[in-house]
């Protein structure tokens, strides 16, 4: 009886903890407890570059630079362009210095004739490293010329003249002479009182190539190789030491004494460059004229014509970072926009295909001077020869000038003088 008793009630305990683990409730999976959403990796900022940027321009257009670099930093705050002006002999010489030393500004905007002693010395690059061609068919192929030395293209213009012309005081002289005979006969009519009838940079031979040019001489030949003693230099030089001996110049004038006189409306007639324009336009105004220098004897004046264009230290090339920089800078400096803004404020001509339609050239009586005396001119050489020519003409004009030396005498020691310093190129 007792097992019988044991044995029902071990039954019913079994059947207990069945029915009690059917009715436990089944376990629903938990859900892990919410992430925070993942945060989009955040690229490291690009590295600052820094250009050093060397230019020479007059001091009228420093905050116009200034701008156009804040500018530049603005869309590309990658990039820290650092200017620094100089006098032109004193670049030359620094970038010099500086690059032998291989610690040259990666960017220089300078004439055209530097690129002859820099690609000498190796030390700047050729354009078509930097950029191709789709970019350099925006430009005039003319303004592009000046800057070739044995093939090679050495810089990228933003402007096409740095042409000199002649500049008058419509209420001094209502018109340009037609001739430079004429201009010498109403420089002399003129010249009264603190008036002066004409004026120009006497002893600077970049001015005297027009006068040279209309002589039929220019200072290199077709082989480069500078060319001073022959009759076109020699009268050449009797004719402006006549203008100074004659009275239709001052005695003594440098570019400050054509330049104050002019803006101070105390002379009628001077001659000076494409880059004066902006500033003689606020000093005048409507009162400015512009033309091309009349012609000597039916010669016209033949005076240089470039532009001014970067140029790039060579180990720039060898950085990408650094190229791809001043890849922008240099862009951005020659585009369209920036040289119809050269245009606006400062009568500079474009070397830009498109700029060059503006109306605002056509309609405009100083443009429209401007480039009809730039159709007067030819290229400026940018032969290393060149740097000879200037440095073996300048004390010799100076000299007869002031009278202490012939013509002739000056003629046989500039050709000299510019043998020997060729002569050591080679």
């Amino acid at each position: 009886m007792k097992k019988t008793l044991w044995l029902v009630l071990s039954v019913m305990l079994a059947a207990a903890f069945v029915l009690s683990a059917c009715a436990r409730p089944t376990p629903t999976p938990t859900t892990p407890p919410a992430q925070p959403p993942a945060q989009p990796t955040v690229p490291p900022a690009p590295e600052k570059v820094t250009l050093s940027f060397w230019e020479q321009e007059g001091e009228e257009v420093d905050v116009f630079l200034d701008q156009l670099i804040a500018e530049f930093e603005a869309a590309n705050p990658d990039i820290n362009v650092e200017r620094t002006h100089y006098e032109n002999e004193a670049l030359r010489d620094q970038f010099q210095t500086a690059a032998l030393a291989e610690a040259a500004p990666e960017v220089v905007r300078v004439p055209n004739d530097f690129a002859g002693p820099f690609s000498a010395l190796d030390i700047i690059a050729p354009v078509d490293q930097l950029f191709d061609q789709a970019f350099l068919d925006q430009f005039f192929p003319g303004s592009l010329q000046p800057a070739i030395v044995k093939g090679v293209l050495w810089g990228v213009p933003d402007n096409y003249g740095n042409h000199l012309m002649l500049l008058y005081n419509k209420s001094l002289i209502p018109q340009a002479p037609a001739t430079f005979e004429e201009l010498i006969q109403k420089a002399k009519e003129l010249t009264q009182g603190d008036i002066q009838g004409f004026a120009y940079n006497l002893n600077e031979p970049f001015w005297g190539a027009g006068f040279y040019g209309a002589f039929g001489g220019w200072p290199l030949d077709e082989n480069d190789q500078p060319q001073f003693n022959n009759e076109a230099f020699i009268n050449y030089l009797k004719f402006v030491k006549s203008l100074k001996d004659e009275g239709v110049v001052p005695q003594e004038c440098d570019y400050n004494c054509a330049d104050t006189l002019f803006k101070e409306g105390k002379a009628a007639m001077i001659i000076n460059g494409d880059w004066s324009l902006g500033s003689y336009v606020e000093a005048l105004g409507d009162k400015l004229g512009v033309a091309p220098v009349p012609p000597i004897k039916g010669n016209p004046y033949t005076e240089m014509t470039s532009g001014k264009y970067f140029m790039v230290y060579k180990g720039v090339v060898d950085d990408p970072v650094k190229k791809d920089a001043v890849v922008r800078f240099v862009t951005f400096m020659t585009s369209a926009d920036v040289q119809k803004r050269w245009l606006d404020q400062f009568k500079r001509l474009p070397s830009n295909k498109e700029v060059a339609k503006d109306p605002a050239i056509t309609s405009d009586p100083i443009l429209a001077g401007s480039m009809a005396a730039l159709a007067n001119g030819r290229g400026m050489p940018a032969a290393p020869e060149m740097r000879c020519a200037w440095d073996a003409w300048r004390p010799n004009l100076e000299g007869v000038m002031a009278g202490t030396v012939t013509p002739e005498a000056a003629a046989e020691a500039a050709q000299k003088a510019a043998d020997e310093c060729v002569a050591t190129l080679k």
